[in-house]
């Protein structure tokens, strides 16, 4: 799949020397086509910057993900322009069902969609192309290239495409390649090894559970304990289904979780699981993957370098919801750029700073959310958190104002929160 503009990432020719290296340049190198990658080659190109996007597989392709679009990714596509787009091939829902170990459950309220990474991710890079970025599939990243002067500053990539090395000289090289710690690794650059969470997921089809799974289904249970469950509701009859565990980092590698056994547990405890399992249509057998949440695990960039998306913990703890943040952050990754630009024609100095500074927003979130994701730890809390919300309106306006960001999660499950809403509820 190539730009409009016919790889406006300019080729030295696009030559092939004797060596067998195929070279190019751009200004602005983003390896990973994911939604921050995407995001981010779409905000640049929009304003007129010379864009080459990498990615290791072709597209459509499928993506390891829960597939919900919660409120911020709904924003984030709507700055993006994509929106209405994205809305007409999703299923939409109104609200999460939050379903107690004892199977009482509640309704949050809030606008929200699901669908396929595959469709989703193309939708993303299509948009992309279309503002003008250029793209290359079957691209292995191996390394970052470095200049010796000034020290260690990046000013390129080095790839592996169908077995022949390929080099691509940039000024701006942004690395956006998910939650894998062998991106980083490659990359050089300083990362935690593990996971923050695993999550296993599959897509069933049901025509027969048509109106019995309404909203976004997240479950909790002891014998799920220290995780939680879903089933979204997707177009076509259609099902993701799926566990998550966090706080896996203090155990990995020593430790690796039997995310198969646990969806074993789920699928005995929960009844439409069990029927969803039994009696449905694999679409897409159960595949598990890493999360990186918490916005910590790898310093967000160094010179000549971004880092956006999960490969920097983009993921919320608790909700396990990636994709809003992965956006955005790809997006604060341009505007950083562009900014930069801005302010000092072609120098990179102040990239890095600009981009942290926006991060350093969005952190204090973060904590709040890994902080609240004692919920999955302690099922009893949630047992007591969704029969209290069941008889207390307010308390609902306060987890549907969490899942909108106008709220801290962490007033839903701390005592000096709770206490709030009980002062407010008097």
């Amino acid at each position: 799949m190539e730009g409009r503009s016919a790889l406006r990432a300019r080729s030295i020719d696009s030559a092939i020397g004797a060596s067998g290296l195929q070279t190019f340049s751009c200004d602005n190198l983003v390896i990973g086509a994911g939604p921050a990658g995407t995001s981010c080659a779409h905000w640049l190109a929009r304003q007129g910057q010379d864009v080459l996007l990498v990615d290791q597989c072709a597209f459509p392709r499928h993506k390891v993900c829960g597939d919900g679009l919660i409120p911020d990714a709904l924003a984030a596509l709507a700055r993006l322009g994509l929106l209405d787009e994205v809305l007409a091939k999703a299923h939409l829902v109104d609200h999460v069902r939050c379903v107690a170990p004892s199977s009482r459950a509640v309704e949050i309220s809030a606008p929200m969609a699901v669908i396929s990474r595959y469709c989703l991710d193309e939708i993303l890079l299509k948009a992309a192309l279309a503002q003008g970025a250029s793209f290359k599939s079957n691209m292995h990243f191996e390394r970052l290239s470095r200049e010796s002067e000034p020290a260690g500053q990046v000013n390129g990539a080095w790839f592996r495409k169908l077995g022949e090395a390929v080099f691509v000289g940039a000024r701006r090289v942004v690395l956006a390649t998910g939650a894998s710690a062998a991106a980083l690794g490659a990359a050089g650059v300083s990362h935690r090894r593990a996971p923050s969470a695993m999550a296993l997921r599959t897509i069933i089809r049901h025509p027969d559970l048509r109106g019995q799974i309404s909203g976004l289904q997240v479950i909790w249970h002891r014998a799920l304990s220290p995780g939680y469950a879903w089933i979204f509701p997707m177009s076509e009859h259609c099902y993701n289904m799926g566990i998550g565990v966090f706080d896996v980092a203090e155990a990995w590698p020593q430790h690796k979780l039997n995310l198969r056994s646990l969806y074993e547990r789920f699928v005995a405890v929960n009844p439409l699981a069990g029927r969803l399992h039994n009696e449905g249509e694999t679409i897409l057998a159960l595949k598990g993957a890493p999360l990186r949440s918490g916005l910590v695990g790898a310093k967000p960039w160094q010179e000549g370098l971004i880092i956006c998306g999960e490969a920097i913990g983009s993921t919320y703890g608790l909700t396990g919801e990636g994709i809003g943040k992965a956006m955005e952050t790809g997006i604060m990754a341009a505007e950083s750029m562009l900014s930069s630009d801005a302010a000092q024609g072609l120098a990179n100095a102040q990239t890095g700073p600009m981009y942290e500074s926006s991060l350093q927003g969005l952190r204090a979130r973060y904590a709040q959310y890994e902080k609240a994701n004692r919920i999955n730890r302690q099922p009893w809390l949630a047992e007591l958190l969704i029969q209290w919300a069941a008889r207390s309106e307010r308390l609902r306006d306060w987890a549907c104002d969490v899942l909108n960001e106008k709220r801290s999660p962490e007033d839903l499950v701390t005592v000096s929160g709770l206490m709030r809403l009980l002062l407010q509820k008097s």
